[in-house]
């Protein structure tokens, strides 16, 4: 009698929920539309808000605050933190084959390719470099020398470290949007923390005069929308990178097997051609 032939792999993660992953990506999704057009269509609504922590002498309320500053110091060191916990637990994990903190491997690079692909990939290096929107302590309405531009306007002559959208927010966001799909009792109260977090984070980089209220907003349905996106495709998709055995993954590698092998061809043919063997 001959054996069973072995099931094929499946995602790692038994308790994914496709139906809870696409209801996140597709509330933040209409957030960030909504968000876009009502501040676009109501751009008062931004200078409005930054305008309530106007002081007197033209600074913000909370960039003159040592609790606040405090504050936005300890959550600079606690991201710092997270990345080289990430890091470490994700090695930990990997090597001895087991969990930290009660989270494989594989949800230990979930969680870095989250912070990868959202606060630093998208944010850091794309939006706040090539929006172009000054921020609230840069432009005239609100005490300095820009002009202000909506939240979708990207014609604005700010070229470094722009306003559009904020970097603090998004990393106080991903860090609990992570954890939340990452995990699975504690799902609930890491979709809170995620919210309530990147309010407060927020509060403070509104306050300070550093980024506008549609800032933040967009901030944190952008980080939800990557975090679910990448959910998706490493606990859901049957091209996950995490299981290089399932079905779909070998499809896909044998698709590009013979082309692969014939552009190595032609690139030692040509290899022969210009540079000829002596």
């Amino acid at each position: 009698m001959t054996e069973p032939a072995p099931s094929p792999a499946i995602p790692f993660d038994r308790h994914a929920n496709g139906r809870e992953t696409l209801i996140v990506f597709v509330v933040a999704f209409g957030t960030a539309i909504a968000a876009g057009m009502i501040f676009t269509l109501f751009p008062g609504l931004d200078l409005g808000f930054s305008s309530l922590f106007l002081l007197d002498d033209e600074t913000f309320a909370l960039a003159v605050s040592p609790f606040w500053q405090g504050l936005r110091e300890v959550f600079l060191r606690g991201f710092t933190i997270w990345y080289i916990g990430l890091i470490i637990a994700g090695v930990l994990a990997f090597r001895r084959q087991m969990p930290v903190l009660n989270l494989d491997w594989q949800r230990w690079l979930f969680m870095g390719a989250c912070s990868i692909a959202g606060p630093l990939l998208l944010v850091n290096i794309l939006l706040k470099e090539l929006w172009g929107r000054w921020r609230p302590r840069e432009i005239f309405e609100l005490g300095g020398r820009e002009i202000f531009t909506p939240v979708l306007d990207v014609t604005g002559s700010c070229t470094d470290n722009c306003s559009f959208v904020s970097g603090e927010v998004a990393s106080m966001a991903m860090v609990f949007f992570a954890l939340a799909f990452a995990t699975r009792h504690w799902r609930p109260i890491h979709y809170g923390l995620a919210l309530s977090m990147g309010v407060l984070e927020a509060f403070i980089r509104i306050g300070q005069g550093g980024h506008f209220l549609s800032d933040s907003i967009m901030a944190i349905a952008l980080m939800a929308m990557i975090a679910a996106a990448i959910h998706a495709w490493f606990f859901l998709s049957p091209y996950s990178p995490l299981v290089p055995a399932q079905a779909g993954w070998k499809k896909l590698v044998h698709a590009l097997e013979a082309p692969v092998h014939r552009a190595g061809e032609r690139a030692l043919d040509w290899l022969d051609k210009v540079a000829p063997k002596r």
